[in-house]
C-alpha cells in the first residue's frame, strides 16, 4: 500500500480510536507485549492502531484486559468478534487469537504466550470444573479442552484433540480422545492420564 494512503487512513481511524489510544497507554507494557504476536510491529502506538483497526480478535482481547465496565463505553465505535468469548479469571501477556470466530474460552487461568486458532473450547464439565492452561501454550482449530484439567507448560494441542485429561509440560496431543504424541522432542504414543 502507498505510505501516503497508509498513513491517510490510519490517521482517520485514529480519531475513533482516541479513547481506545488512551486507555492502551494506561497499560502499554502489557498490551505490547500481546501485539509483537500480530506481525505489525513490536508495540507502540501505530502498531496498536494498525492491529485494533484490522483484527476484531485482538480488540476482544483488548477489551477483556480493561474490563467490562472500561470496555463498555467504547465498544460501538470499534465492535469485537461476537463468537469469540472470553470468561477466563486471568490471561498472562502474550496472548494471540488468529482469526477466532466461534470460539469459547472458559478456563480458570491461561498462562503467558497462548496462542489460539478458531473453533476452540475451553469449557467446564458437568460440576463447573475449568480447564487450567500453563505458558507457551498452542491450541489449534477445534480443539475441545475441557473440565478441571490442567495443561502444563510448552504444551500443543493439535486440531480437533478432545482433552478431558491433565497434559504434562513440553507434550503435543492429538486426537479423540487425545493421546500424547510427542514427549520432551521425542515421539510416543501414550494415552493421558486421568
Amino acid at each position: 500500500m502507498n505510505p501516503y494512503t497508509q498513513f491517510a487512513l490510519l490517521t482517520a481511524s485514529s480519531l475513533r480510536m482516541l479513547p481506545h489510544i488512551a486507555l492502551y497507554l494506561c497499560n502499554k507494557r502489557v498490551h505490547d507485549q500481546d501485539l509483537k504476536h500480530y506481525g505489525e510491529g513490536d508495540g507502540g502506538v501505530v502498531t496498536f492502531v494498525k492491529v485494533c483497526t484490522r483484527q476484531r480478535v485482538y480488540r476482544n482481547l483488548f477489551y477483556y484486559r480493561l474490563g467490562e465496565y472500561k470496555s463498555f463505553f467504547i465498544k460501538w465505535l470499534l465492535p469485537p468478534e461476537r463468537t469469540l468469548n472470553i470468561w477466563c479469571r486471568d490471561i498472562g501477556a502474550g496472548c494471540h487469537f488468529e482469526h477466532n470466530y466461534a470460539t469459547y474460552l472458559n478456563a480458570e487461568r491461561i498462562g503467558e504466550n497462548f496462542y489460539c486458532l478458531h473453533l476452540v473450547t475451553l469449557g467446564n464439565d458437568c460440576h463447573g470444573h475449568r480447564p487450567t492452561v500453563g505458558n507457551n501454550v498452542k491450541i489449534f482449530t477445534g480443539a475441545t479442552v475441557f473440565g478441571g484439567v490442567s495443561i502444563g507448560d510448552n504444551v500443543t494441542i493439535g486440531a480437533g484433540a478432545v482433552v478431558n485429561s491433565d497434559v504434562p509440560g513440553n507434550a503435543t496431543v492429538a486426537g479423540n480422545p487425545a493421546r500424547i504424541v510427542k514427549l520432551n522432542g521425542e515421539k510416543v504414543d501414550l494415552p493421558l492420564r486421568g
